[in-house]
């Protein structure tokens, strides 16, 4: 009909074609959506009819999986009733699966770990992971489920045994979706063109250049992941209930100084809190001041805004430091230093100089009675040192009745 129509129309008018050309496209058009509207409606019945399938057979119904975590609970009996039972919703087979791209379900996380790792005699690396993620629930209730992942980088290539075994352990684990893999493919090359110097504790030779850009590789894959970036070592364990201390001092310090630049709660190249704003631009300054000062150095007079250019990127933006050490080295020798040390900081031990930086130590003048400094703030913001320093009972930790013993 609209075709004889617009036919007439072309007899009876010489500019009539383009009225023709736009019937044809509202005819065309009107054939498409009566098409979709056939497949959508096939689809349907097909759904319809699967549906009538299930009410007369249950048996249709998905696979009944009994749950490990609670087989005996009344109200968890499989998992497609888990929501209903604590317990059950911790169960591994039960919880959502983390998806292998996003590592999660969370879009950005709360905290990326940061974990350079190279071969060991013995096996830290896997000591290390563990005191991580026996520290990561398995609840889907609890506040830091999914918002935390490990990003632990294999920067020596073929041949880590301790970080093969790891990846084997934990990528089809219970809490698989805590921790991220990734071998170094393609390391930065070193400034000076291979030269083997050795360095000393001020001016880094050719082995601290590498962990150097190891650091800032692992910097440039964890971009992006998480609120807050923390640095450690493959070495450095967790410890024992240190991770809420670490949801307590970040609130903590965004409360006393909102938009703070870092936390600073261990030493050497560890327990250094950034945000995400700030990973790109530590990575990159890390990469072009390589040859001057080590990480550890370089990283104290980034936050602290020490040079003109870190002052410029601190921006006035405040760095704190944590009153207690909450990380334990494993072994004698430092990462960044060959020589051996007599002594590390032990668990919620306090920090200060000489272990640290004057500019980075906690402040135990002005800040005796707080457990973050600075604490110049208004006493209605302020809150007490509430004793971290007694929340550990592990042989790591200090005796708080005789701190000289363990």
């Amino acid at each position: 009909t609209i075709l004889s129509s617009a036919t007439d129309k072309i007899n009876n008018n010489n500019d009539a074609e383009d009225e023709l050309a736009s019937c044809k496209l509202h005819l065309s058009l009107a054939e498409r959506a009566a098409k979709s509207a056939a497949d959508s409606a096939a689809r349907t019945n097909q759904v319809l009819e699967s549906l009538a399938d299930e009410i007369k057979d249950p048996s249709h119904h998905a696979e009944i999986i009994p749950c490990p975590a609670a087989p005996s609970c009344p109200e968890c009996p499989t998992c497609h009733s888990c929501p209903t039972c604590p317990t059950c919703a911790s169960c591994p087979v039960c919880a959502p699966a983390a998806d292998p791209d996003t590592y999660g379900t969370h879009e950005k996380k709360w905290l990326t770990v940061g974990m350079p790792t190279v071969p060991r005699p013995e096996n830290h690396l896997g000591e290390t992971i563990d005191s991580w993620l026996k520290q990561l629930p398995l609840h889907a209730k609890d506040p830091l489920f999914d918002d935390v992942i490990l990003v632990v980088m294999n920067v020596h290539g073929p041949g880590h045994k301790w970080f093969d075994e790891a990846k084997q352990k934990y990528t089809n684990s219970e809490k698989s979706r805590y921790i991220k893999f990734i071998t170094l493919e393609n390391p930065l090359d070193d400034p000076t063109h291979g030269r083997q110097d050795k360095g000393d504790a001020n001016h880094p030779g050719h082995r601290v250049r590498k962990q150097t850009r190891d650091i800032s590789t692992v910097l440039s894959h964890s971009l992006g992941l998480s609120d807050f970036y923390f640095f450690t070592e493959d070495d450095m364990l967790l410890c024992p209930n240190a991770l809420p201390s670490i949801q307590y001092m970040l609130g903590k310090a965004e409360k006393y100084k909102p938009n703070f630049m870092s936390i600073r709660a261990s030493y050497g190249m560890n327990g250094i809190i950034i945000r995400d704003e700030d990973v790109r631009g530590f990575s990159e300054y890390l990469i072009q001041h390589q040859e001057r000062r080590p990480p550890d150095h370089l990283v104290v007079e980034w936050f602290a805004g020490e040079t003109l250019q870190s002052k410029s990127v601190k921006n006035s933006r405040s760095h704190f430091s944590f009153r207690y050490n909450i990380l334990h080295h494993l072994g004698i020798v430092s990462t960044l230093r060959s020589e051996k040390s007599k002594s590390f900081p032990k668990c919620f031990e306090e920090l200060g100089e000489p272990t640290l930086f004057k500019v980075e130590a906690f402040d135990y003048i002005k800040c005796r009675n707080d457990d973050i400094s600075p604490c110049d703030v208004d006493e209605n913001v302020k809150t007490p040192n509430v004793g971290w320093g007694m929340m550990c009972d592990s042989s790591l930790c200090l005796n708080p009745k005789n701190p000289n013993k363990l």
